[in-house]
């Protein structure tokens, strides 16, 4: 009865048993004592997810791997760009040891409320977290082969990945191994006016590049302790050739790069820790424009701390602590120059996540309460040898019924710039197409990138406030809406939109031939006097699943639908420039509105993805503050991309029901760019607007992948 006990308590609280010979297995499967049948379920997170996604509406995403399975959720449901990846309901120091494994690697995944980042360790309450429960047994041997062309034809992209992968309970790993080939897109291949005669056989559109990466990651259990070890390897050259004083020359960029990274998670002492350890080396050599030779050393360690720390009423109030420290070496030789820098950088955070009010479970549970609400309050400082940061934030979020989530966060935060940001090396980056106000023409420049040690170092003051509804008894839809506002002193950007009075502001910026004709821009990174920008996000999403009963299903079906309208943009670089109002199109125009459209359907053998985006035309004004004929006005833009897979039989899982995707060969064909649609524009006056042709900014235009993948 002890063990049995303890079982119980086990799944109940963490979703998991305690050791590997008790865990029970993936969602459904008994796990037998004694004679007794527990039903467990994998992986079960501390909070009841927001979104939930089960194996086949995973294969439904036509994901090629976890790692874009977690991007497909931060796109359809706004988590950003980095949101908090736990395992198996259980954090981990280094999620990123399972971004390469197939997506049938996984159960299901799950969004989790805003919330839940306070019990998982997370100081900044505005991360999301994301829940992958992983099968208990996974074995697989996977090739992928590919080919992407242009139906305008002049450029092959292809690719072949191979990887292997297993799972055993807590003992997983995975080796990858990836080529990649791709031939240049010459200007004599598209309707182009940047080159004529024989230049325009040798100057590029796209670069040629070849690259070649592997990785390898491996977890294991020490008792209590969960270990993880990942690295990754890449070699990569890029060949372009540019126009430069009328001449074509080529440049040639080789990298090198290796990763490794230790991780670490367990308890010690009431306290829930994970630690990762992580060492980067790389190299850069270019050639042509701007001959460099640079070496970077990287040397990174995390430490993060949670634990509950005293109890109220309503439950138990956790702190989390979380530290970090870096050291780098960078060397730079050019041709006249020669630069060496270390590095070092340090940070600390902490936070306190209070449980104010729970709702009540069970009979006696009074038939109104204002339901759940938490509070969670931190701080952070850091330091690099660009100076120090320091902020703080409030988060709280509300659950006033069970499909109904209100949240906010606030922050304000004086950061510390990246080295990077100060000291990168100067270079010249791939030529891009502007319109030059001045002359009134459209031209191929060489933009000039790298860091600026004049950068300030800016403060923040952000604002976000969101509201979530869904899903809803025997209906499966969910909505929300959300308002974000960020207003920020000495922020760090790119020049604007090259106009009259942004270059007299930086005259020195704009590089000029002889016959006035701009030929580059500096394009590294300046401080913004203030920027103010607002959004309001709305999201719909619905899914549904036809089948015959029981575990059986025959179809599934993905809708997410996605709107950004942007409120105000307004941004002021210094005193000598008035106010931007980019929406009216000072500075380069933004669009008002964007809209996002997604659907995701497999039905038996076949899948289809279907993504659509739309957004509204802008203009850019030649002069701040006023329209004018000589204005540049975007129009409205859409494209479509489509996939679609058919999956060959494989292996019949043993409950008879529909085979997961990835268990025998699958042919894809993936249309990007349905309509061939290219970016047009017009003048202020219904003008034709140069440097708005078919081929000018976007050569490449629709594209057809096909690839073959094969389990073996």
């Amino acid at each position: 009865m002890a063990d049995l006990a303890l079982l119980l308590i086990s799944t109940l609280v963490i979703g998991q048993a305690p050791g590997p010979q008790d865990a029970p297995s993936p969602d459904g499967e008994p796990a037998v004592l004694d004679d007794v049948v527990v039903q467990g379920r994998r992986g079960v997170a501390l909070v009841e997810p927001e979104v939930e996604l089960d194996g086949f509406e995973i294969d439904a995403l036509g994901a090629d791997d976890i790692g874009q399975v977690i991007r497909r959720l931060s796109e359809d449901f706004g988590l950003g760009d980095g949101p908090l990846i736990i395992v198996n309901g259980r954090p981990m120091a280094d999620p990123g040891v399972f971004s390469g494994f197939p997506p049938d690697a996984l159960i299901r995944a799950e969004v989790l409320p805003p919330q839940a980042g306070a019990l998982y360790g997370e100081t900044d309450p505005s991360r999301r977290v994301v829940n992958i429960v992983l099968q208990r047994r996974f074995h697989s041997r996977d090739a992928r082969a590919s080919l992407r062309l242009p139906t305008a034809g002049g450029r092959s992209e292809t690719s072949l990945d191979l990887r292997q992968s297993s799972i055993i309970d807590t003992r997983t790993r995975q080796l990858g191994l990836k080529l990649d080939l791709d031939t240049a897109l010459r200007a004599g291949e598209r309707d182009q006016t940047r080159a004529d005669g024989s230049a325009a056989e040798t100057v590029t559109l796209r670069p040629a590049s070849k690259s070649l990466s592997a990785n390898w990651a491996q977890t294991a259990s020490l008792r209590d302790w969960a270990l993880s070890l990942r690295a990754d390897g890449r070699i990569q050259e890029r060949r372009s050739t540019a126009l430069r004083e009328d001449e074509p020359t080529g440049s040639r960029q080789t990298s090198r790069s290796l990763n490794m990274v230790g991780g670490l998670n367990g308890k010690l002492a009431g306290w829930s820790v994970q630690g990762a350890l992580n060492g980067a080396v790389s190299q850069n050599e270019r050639s042509g424009l701007s001959p460099s030779d640079s070496r970077t050393r990287i040397v990174s360690a995390n430490l993060s701390l949670s634990r509950p720390l005293f109890d109220i009423p309503a439950g138990p109030a956790a702190v989390s602590l979380a530290g970090r420290a870096s050291r780098s070496r960078s060397e730079t030789e050019g041709a006249a120059f020669r630069t060496t820098h270390s590095g070092r950088a340090e940070g600390f955070s902490g936070s306190l996540s209070v449980l104010l009010l729970r709702r009540p479970i069970g009979e006696d549970a009074p038939a109104f309460h204002p339901g759940d609400l938490s509070v969670t309050v931190g701080a952070n400082v850091s330091k690099t040898d660009s100076g120090r940061g320091e902020g703080t934030n409030l988060g709280f979020a509300w659950n006033p019924r069970p499909s109904l989530r209100i949240s906010g966060n606030w922050s304000t935060s004086a950061q510390s710039l990246d080295d990077a940001q100060r000291f990168e090396p100067e270079y010249y980056g791939d030529p891009v197409v502007v319109f030059d106000f001045l002359t009134g023409e459209a031209v191929e420049v060489l933009p000039i990138l790298g860091g600026n040690p004049d950068l300030r170092a800016p403060s923040t003051d952000q604002l976000s406030l969101s509201l979530a509804a869904g899903p809803f008894s025997g209906f499966p839809l969910q909505g929300g809406i959300s308002y974000n506002r960020s207003d920020a002193v000495d922020g760090v950007g790119g020049l604007p939109a090259l106009t009259l009075q942004v270059e007299a502001a930086f005259p020195e910026r704009f590089h000029r031939g002889s016959d006035g004709r701009l030929d580059s821009i500096d394009q590294r990174p300046i401080n913004y006097a203030s920027a103010l920008a607002e959004t309001l996000n709305t999201s719909f999403g619905v899914s549904a699943s036809l089948g015959q009963g029981g575990r059986r299903r025959d179809a599934t079906l993905r809708l997410r639908l996605n709107h950004t309208w942007n409120l105000s943009n307004a941004t002021t670089i210094h005193d000598g420039l008035p106010s931007m109002d980019r929406l009216a199109g000072d500075g380069g125009g933004v669009s008002r509105h964007r809209l996002g459209l997604a659907v995701d359907v497999s039905r038996g053998a076949w899948g289809l993805n279907a993504v659509a985006n739309w957004r509204e035309g802008y203009r850019t004004r030649r002069m701040i503050g006023q329209d004018g004929p000589d204005d540049l006005r975007v129009d409205a833009f859409s494209t479509v991309d489509l996939k679609f897979s058919y999956q060959f039989a494989g292996p019949p899982p043993e409950d008879g029901g529909r085979p997961r995707r990835g268990t025998g060969l699958q042919v894809q064909l993936d249309i990007s760019n349905l309509l061939d649609a290219r970016p047009s524009a017009r003048l202020g006056d219904d003008r034709s607007a140069p440097g708005y042709g078919r081929d000018d900014q976007d050569p490449m235009g629709r594209t057809i992948l096909i690839s073959l993948k094969r389990r073996f």
